[in-house]
């Protein structure tokens, strides 16, 4: 097993507006009436293990290249999950955004 780390949202945006990383939003169906986070990839969280699975060729599917830094948002008590559940599949880079959504929408209207 892994060890996943925290990122502050202030970090998670800069990161992402650079292009040094994908922001992935995987807060449930019923979460995402509050707002989308631009350039987020989109991925329902019963859906992570099927969409981050590296295919039968080796490539990874969601994200190209393993060591890509992701910032997972979700609900803050499943976020540092479901950023394990993506490192355990070879992502090398993951981390779960410190706040959740609101502490990274709050950045992203500045």
């Amino acid at each position: 097993m892994s060890v996943v780390n925290s990122i502050t949202a202030a970090d998670a945006r800069e990161h992402c507006e650079h292009e040094r990383a994908v922001l992935v939003d995987a807060r449930p169906q019923v979460m995402r009436h509050q707002g989308s986070l631009p350039g987020a990839v989109v991925v329902d969280p019963a859906d992570v293990r099927e969409r981050f699975t590296p295919t039968p060729s080796g490539t990874f599917p969601v994200v190209r290249n393993p060591d890509t830094e992701i910032a997972v948002v979700s609900v803050s008590s499943q976020a540092p999950v479901i950023a394990e559940e993506i490192a355990e599949l070879g992502y090398t880079n993951v981390r779960y955004v410190d706040g959740g959504y609101r502490a990274l929408r709050s950045h992203f209207s500045q």
